[in-house]
């Protein structure tokens, strides 16, 4: 299958047979709980930026495992052959029902927005993992982590004002990221904040733009 070209945080799955070869050259891994059996239960891994020195010819990809004490992220290296599917990514109405009672107003207010402003709200973070897993992953601590896709900048500033609104009255902080149409990111807060310069995250690098230049591309 062809993966390229990858954005950030796309859902990825993994032939078990190769998830195992992976794993032989991984010591440090194959012993975790629930790594073994990653693949096999068809659970994705998520696409992430490569580290410095890593293999340029394979696919940088991360899983996140629970821990009572925070959740561990695993940085992995896959074999292109190896990478089967891209999983659709998970909209924030399909995590409801994993998600904790306190969140679910709040998430389908997030749906309703999104809706209103012709775009979907994505999960990432902890809640993906407890979607996805059924393993126990959000805390009382943790922070509700979405990513919005967004085309043009009015749709971005009154997308970041209704989260805004949302996450003033939210029982958790409300994290994430507007994707640009070039596939690169920008945290919501700071795009509300409209600084002259945003910091931006793609899949190879961060980098620093111009705010009136974000959608220039596009527009």
């Amino acid at each position: 299958m062809t993966v390229e070209p990858l954005q950030r945080h796309d859902l990825l799955r993994v032939d078990p047979r190769g998830w195992q070869r992976m794993l032989a050259l991984r010591s440090d891994l194959a012993q975790l709980p629930h790594v073994a059996a990653w693949a096999r239960h068809g659970w994705p891994v998520i696409a992430r930026r490569p580290l410095c020195g890593e293999t340029p010819t394979r696919i940088a990809a991360a899983i996140s495992l629970p821990s009572p004490a925070r959740n561990r992220g695993l940085a992995l290296q896959l074999e292109r052959a190896d990478v089967i599917g891209r999983a659709a990514p998970l909209d924030v109405r399909a995590a409801q029902a994993a998600a904790p009672a306190s969140w679910r107003a709040t998430l389908a207010a997030l749906a309703a927005i999104a809706e209103q402003l012709d775009t979907q709200a994505h999960v990432f973070g902890s809640l993906l993992w407890q979607t996805l897993t059924g393993l126990r992953y959000v805390r009382a601590d943790s922070d509700l982590d979405l990513m919005w896709r967004v085309t043009h900048a009015a749709q971005a500033r009154a997308l970041a004002a209704a989260i805004a609104a949302a996450a003033a009255a939210s029982p958790m902080r409300i994290d994430g990221e507007l994707l640009l149409p070039d596939g690169a990111a920008v945290h919501w807060r700071e795009f509300r904040q409209a600084p002259r310069r945003v910091l931006v995250k793609t899949l190879r690098a961060v980098e620093s733009r111009a705010f009136e230049c974000l959608f220039a591309a596009a527009e």
